[in-house]
């Protein structure tokens, strides 16, 4: 038997019900960087230094993290389950798959270059980032959450449009950069949050 609520009547439990929505949604964000922060942290520490330890297929390492990223994030969804965020968090894995299919198959080389695909998904989840921390986490230490999804924002457009000259900036040390930046402000947030 299901009971109606007359929300002119009831302000009190509405608000109340807004509230559990909101400390779900922000128990599931603080889960999804407690299990992020370490593995982008280790990612992001292979892409910059694998390359310098000798010969390395960039367009390998480049699916690889990307592949493991996304498998991070299925694992996250399934542990959490449905609850308020769901739709963002799925978002989000869906555009990590699709990068890395398309990096892994070279299925649009022909149109996209790795610049861009990579630059278009480091674009995308910046954007994200900063999405879900001004939502979830709103007066919650936020600031290095919301700037680092501008980083990868900024990181993103600078490799779509090959500005600066790329010769020095790779897809490979961009995306290390950021998911170094994002494990970093993950670990901080996660820490702040338990003060």
């Amino acid at each position: 038997m299901t009971q109606n609520i007359d929300v002119a009547s009831h302000p009190d439990e509405m608000r109340s019900i807004d509230d559990l929505k909101r400390r779900n949604a922000i128990k599931a964000s603080r889960t999804m960087l407690l299990m992020q922060w370490p593995v982008y942290t280790v990612l992001g520490l292979i892409g910059i230094l694998l390359p310098y330890l000798g010969s390395v297929d960039e367009v390998a390492l480049i699916g690889t993290i990307l592949l493991i990223s996304a498998m991070t994030q299925i694992v996250i969804l399934l542990k959490y389950g449905i609850n308020p965020g769901f739709a963002w968090r799925f978002s989000l894995t869906v555009v990590t798959v699709i990068a890395c299919i398309l990096v892994l198959t070279g299925a649009l080389e022909n149109y996209f270059s790795i610049e861009q695909i990579v630059g278009g998904y480091l674009a995308g989840t910046g954007g994200y980032t900063v999405i879900e921390g001004r939502y979830s986490f709103s007066s919650r230490h936020i600031e290095s959450v919301v700037y680092c999804g501008y980083f990868g924002g900024v990181m993103g457009l600078m490799l779509f449009t090959g500005w600066p000259d790329l010769t020095w900036w790779t897809p490979v040390t961009s995306l290390s950069l950021y998911l170094l930046a994002l494990g970093y402000t993950a670990r901080v947030f996660i820490y702040r949050e338990k003060k």
